[in-house]
């Protein structure tokens, strides 16, 4: 009986360290799973035509979109865009303000002599006139004045000289290596050149700086001495066309930049070599309508789907669900990436389009690290059994 008894405690006991050991090394992995996938997306080179007779060029969100053709030429007067990014630079004001007094010097003067003589695109001043450095901007951008956009550029840095080695600098900062500025700051001269490309990219910048963004829009504007100025623009306000420059030269032809706002977006489109003016407006205008047809902000996911899972014996399939909508302009579809990074029971979707990318908060619904005591006890009869 003894001997039984010892037999009885001795399987009692095996069994209770059996279980104990099984119980304590449970598995406890938790993995998640990224289930989603992106919709498909519009590709916008199906709906921007690659036999436009013009070189053209749309920028989104400070990145080139599309673009017929990589050959650099004169910009003619669109350099005056690069023209107002650096005095900006070299003299920024805020919205609202003026900015800083410009004194029309002899210097500044002659500047108006010469376009004067030369029959350049000018606007009148005086010697000794003071002008204020937003008036000389809308001056520059709205009815394309070659004096004032070199007397600008003179004012703010000294010398033509000084402002071509600035730009050009500053160009390259920004990655806009396919552009040069020349000997002047109206892009009169031609040895300023750049690329549709290149000029929609500069428009972006202009368009995000909020005073420029107001003078481009403007549709006229009275300055002292000139009076009324008007932007030689005519497709300003029309499809909510808001900016930004014209351009004309003999060795450039017709040269046009426009702007329109999406929600929060830019869309800048640069059109260059356009045989008459008529042609570059409506190459820009049709191009403009194309993309407000078709390119769009997509949903690509609601706030509360359902993009992956965690997965684990004791606790099945837990979703992991999106706590934001997930709202993108149509890009091209190639390109994209999606991961998922989770800590614990939080984490973040983060989906990359076209080199930009974004992240979204996501949650996993009833998550459970590790099994619970009974669980584990549930799992070690499970597999004893």
């Amino acid at each position: 009986m003894k001997k039984l008894i010892l037999v009885v405690i001795f399987i009692l006991s095996a069994l209770i360290a059996f279980f104990t050991i099984r119980i304590a090394t449970a598995p406890t992995e938790n993995n998640y799973t990224l289930s989603y996938s992106l919709p498909e997306l519009i590709d916008p080179y199906t709906f921007v035509s690659d036999k436009s007779p013009a070189k053209q060029a749309v920028a989104v969100d400070n990145k080139l979109l599309y673009t017929n053709n990589t050959e650099v030429q004169p910009t003619a007067s669109t350099a005056k865009t690069i023209m107002a990014l650096m005095v900006m630079e070299q003299k920024p004001f805020e919205l609202g303000q003026t900015g800083e007094t410009i004194t029309i010097t002899q210097e500044l003067y002659d500047q108006y002599a010469y376009q004067l003589s030369h029959n350049g695109s000018n606007t009148a001043v005086q010697l000794g006139e003071e002008i204020s450095e937003y008036d000389a901007l809308a001056a520059a951008l709205l009815p394309s004045s070659n004096n004032m956009a070199d007397s600008l550029a003179i004012w703010a840095f000294g010398s033509l000289e000084e402002y071509s080695a600035f730009a050009n600098a500053k160009l390259k900062e920004w990655g806009i290596n396919n552009t040069t500025v020349g000997s002047d700051a109206s892009g009169l001269s031609p040895d300023t050149t750049s690329t549709a490309s290149d000029l929609a990219l500069i428009a972006q910048r202009l368009m995000a700086n909020q005073v420029l963004a107001e003078i481009v829009g403007l549709s006229e504007h009275e300055i002292p001495v000139a009076g009324t100025v008007k932007n030689t623009n005519r497709l300003l306000g029309i499809d909510g066309i808001v900016g930004v420059k014209t351009g004309y030269t003999g060795y450039a032809d017709y040269c046009l930049i426009t702007a329109y706002r999406m929600d929060e977006h830019i869309i800048t489109v640069a059109s260059l070599g356009a045989q008459t003016r008529e042609d570059s407006f409506e190459l820009s205008h049709q191009t403009i309508l194309e993309l407000q047809q078709n390119f769009k902000e997509s949903e690509l996911a609601k706030k509360g789907a359902e993009i992956g899972y965690y997965e684990s014996w004791w606790n099945g399939r837990t979703p992991i669900i999106l706590d934001e909508d997930i709202n993108w302009l149509a890009w091209k579809q190639n390109e994209t990436n999606m991961t998922l990074e989770m800590s614990g029971g939080s984490g973040e979707m983060r989906v990359g389009i076209n080199g930009k990318t974004q992240s979204y908060p996501v949650h996993a619904e009833n998550y459970q690290a590790k099994p619970n005591f009974w669980q584990r006890v549930k799992y070690a009869f499970y597999q004893y059994k």
